[in-house]
């Protein structure tokens, strides 16, 4: 699998599931109500940004960092 592919993957998937752990542990922590439907809201639309905006801009500042 190429470098690029791996970016990819990571900011869509790894960074989302992480963020949507650390809401969900914010708000048991905060006493609030867990429901595992409003969270997959977080991990969607942060897949979706981290598809479109992140994995791209990851990817573009390591090939300048190879050059």
């Amino acid at each position: 699998m190429s470098k690029g592919v791996k970016i990819m993957l990571c900011a869509a998937f790894v960074l989302p599931a992480s963020i949507t752990i650390f809401r969900i542990i914010l708000d048991y922590f905060l006493g609030r109500e867990i429901e595992l439907m409003s969270y997959s809201a977080v991990f969607l639309g942060s897949a979706v940004g981290g598809l479109f905006f992140a994995g791209p801009l990851m990817y573009t500042v390591f090939k300048t960092k190879e050059n």
